[in-house]
């Protein structure tokens, strides 16, 4: 325990994701939880003080935390909110693992592609509009995530039409045209200490190919990557001399490159943790918990990359590899969601640990979960992050919003892994008002190279 944390007010902007293991760091360590936002959400249940303001209103946000005196402020993982609560973070003079202008240059892709040219790292060919094009191109949002707003493009006609469609996803109004490029990628990670860039994981994201219009989306992420020596050797050197260019001294970034052949090319960068919960294989893996070293930076101003508690349990299996599964949803209005509780050994243990304070008070709910653990069959999974409730209509270009959720296993084996994620279809099924399966199973093991 920390016990120059204990007693101090931390004040959350986000983070339904991982409000669990919020909620069991602040009961270990003695923390009052604040968490603030504009409408109710998930993260309101690990309130221990609840209010009602917008995170993105500069003014209201500095006039609220000059007059409740928090010790702390932590972001959160939501792109929107890290945007402007890093600049009135600053302004105010609390700890805050980067600047507006850090942000910015590592979010906008235009300013990542522009930056990694200026230290010479490959990145794809761009386009606008009035140049001569060689098709198939990218048109996507500056500032877009999650897939929404991209659009491949064989033509003039797609082009004008996607190019549209990027800038109206795009907060910014602004939009971006690239050469198209093989969508294997690999995503490295990298924690920042005191100013020191500590290399932590790699993956390798195989995506799935839809038609009607022509997409890729995730499916696959699979850790340690086996290119991870090869791109260090390479590129290391100068993306160190490109972290130091830009001040960065804490938190943690993620890189996604594209990878064809022995060919590398830089697409785009987040200073933040992954969408699908990259805390679980970075600690797995590492043992960085980069959930609680950012806490702790964000309540005392100094850096801790280790000693922290894991958020993997004891009762996970040790294996060699790691896998985040993200099961793809066909059309339909979700009717149930069934067998999830099957999965989720690490998730549930979570619940336990925060329940187990409220023991007297809450003895049916540990019934529950003490249940649900002892007819667990699928101990593989570290945690799964389940991101549609039923009655969602799910349509439209296929992106990350046709995703389950993310689900995370480990393995030895890449037979091993295809027979977990066939475990997975079997014990999970989501069905539409019509009685019909959503969940689709589109993993091409026969015809990709799929290699850890």
């Amino acid at each position: 325990m920390n016990d120059e944390l204990r007693g101090k007010r931390l004040l959350l902007l986000g983070s339904s994701v991982w409000k669990n293991e919020l909620r069991r760091f602040a009961d270990e360590h003695g923390i009052t939880l604040a968490v603030v936002g504009n409408k109710p959400a998930p993260l309101d249940e690990v309130a221990d003080e609840l209010y009602r303001v917008d995170s993105t209103d500069h003014e209201a946000m500095k006039q609220f935390i000059k007059t409740h005196d928090f010790d702390g402020i932590f972001m959160g993982g939501s792109e929107l909110i890290i945007s402007h609560a890093c600049e009135y973070i600053n302004e105010l003079g609390y700890p805050c693992y980067c600047t507006k202008e850090q942000w910015d240059s590592l979010a906008d892709k235009s300013r990542f592609k522009a930056l990694c040219q200026q230290f010479g790292l490959p990145v794809a060919r761009l386009y606008t509009l009035d140049d001569p094009i060689t098709f198939p191109v990218v048109t996507k949002p500056v500032d877009g995530c999650g897939g929404t707003g991209i659009s491949i493009c064989h033509d003039d006609k797609e082009l004008q039409e996607g190019y549209s469609r990027a800038k109206a996803a795009s907060r910014s109004g602004k939009a971006i045209i690239e050469q198209f490029v093989d969508n294997d990628s690999i995503k490295v990670f990298y924690t920042f200490s005191q100013g020191v860039p500590h290399y932590t994981t790699m993956a390798t994201k195989y995506p799935v190919r839809h038609d009607n219009p022509e997409s890729y989306v995730s499916t696959l992420y699979l850790y340690e990557s086996s290119y991870a020596t090869d791109f260090r050797q390479r590129f290391e050197e100068r993306l160190f001399q490109m972290f130091a260019h830009l001040g960065i001294r804490e938190g943690s970034l993620w890189i996604e490159v594209f990878k064809n052949g022995d060919e590398y090319c830089f697409n785009e960068a987040a200073f933040r943790y992954m969408g699908q919960v990259s805390l679980y294989p970075v600690d797995y893996l590492t043992g960085i918990n980069q959930l609680a070293a950012d806490i702790t930076y964000a309540l005392t101003g100094k850096s801790q990359l280790m000693g922290h508690r894991s958020l993997i349990g004891d009762d996970v299996p040790r294996k060699k590899h790691y896998c985040m599964y993200c099961p793809q949803l066909a059309d339909g209005r979700i009717e149930s969601i069934e067998g999830i509780e099957n999965l989720q050994l690490s998730t549930l243990n979570s619940q336990l640990s925060t329940l187990k304070p409220q023991i007297s008070t809450l003895k049916p709910q540990l019934s529950t979960l003490n249940s649900q653990l002892s007819n667990l069959k699928l101990p593989e999974c570290v945690y799964a992050y389940i991101m549609k409730s039923e009655g969602d209509e799910i349509s439209g270009p296929h992106t990350l919003f046709h995703v389950l959720g993310c689900i995370h296993l480990v393995f030895d084996t890449i037979d091993e892994l295809r027979q977990l994620i066939n475990k997975v279809h079997q014990l999970i099924h989501v069905t539409d008002d019509q009685g019909h399966e959503m969940l689709m199973d589109m993993i091409d093991w026969e015809g990709r190279q799929i290699i850890v």
